[in-house]
């Protein structure tokens, strides 16, 4: 008998399978899958550290600028972006808390050979910057990142590469004083 079998048969017995050595054999591997978990459960604990990080971090920024210059000017990327990010992170720990699952590890873990390519890409875009231009390399991270994330309409691949990436660059383009390097739209 495996020791699935086992662990099944324990489990839909008696407490009297405790008894038996060949049983007690699953009811130690149940024990030793459940201890399997608690690196999980750490890195809920990880999860939430880094989530107070950021917002201990995001405050500490935002209190500073405000103390060297609470104008305008100074505020007028750092207070939104602020307010944004610490929405963000308490709608985040207000759905995991309501959900209960705010250290508990999620079933829906994305395996490590699947976020392995998104972060090279992410590399290449960075690199890319200079090279292709703000603009060019935006919007072709966002159609192979949607690619890579399995979408496979290539209206919608396009569609939404091209309006966000224009988007994003437009964006930039006029919230920051200094040129970027533009292949497609006018600097």
């Amino acid at each position: 008998m495996n020791s699935c079998a086992k662990i099944i048969k324990c489990l839909n017995s008696t407490p009297t399978c405790l008894t038996d050595p060949s049983m007690m054999a699953g009811h130690l591997t149940d024990v030793a899958s459940r201890e399997l978990n608690m690196p999980a459960q750490k890195r809920d604990y990880g999860d939430f550290l880094v989530l107070i990080g950021l917002a201990s971090f995001t405050l500490w920024y935002l209190l500073d600028a405000i103390s060297v210059s609470a104008k305008p000017q100074n505020l007028l990327l750092i207070l939104p972006l602020s307010i944004i990010v610490l929405t963000i992170i308490a709608l985040e720990l207000v759905l995991r808390l309501k959900r209960g699952t705010l250290f508990r590890a999620s079933l829906e873990e994305e395996p490590l050979y699947r976020t392995l390519p998104v972060v090279g890409l992410f590399a290449a875009y960075v690199l890319s910057l200079e090279t292709l231009g703000f603009d060019l390399a935006t919007v072709l991270f966002v159609a192979l990142f949607l690619i890579l994330k399995g979408e496979r309409k290539w209206f919608a691949i396009a569609g939404y590469s091209v309006v966000f990436g224009l988007g994003v660059v437009f964006f930039f383009s006029q919230m920051l004083p200094y040129p970027m390097t533009l292949l497609l739209l006018p600097n």
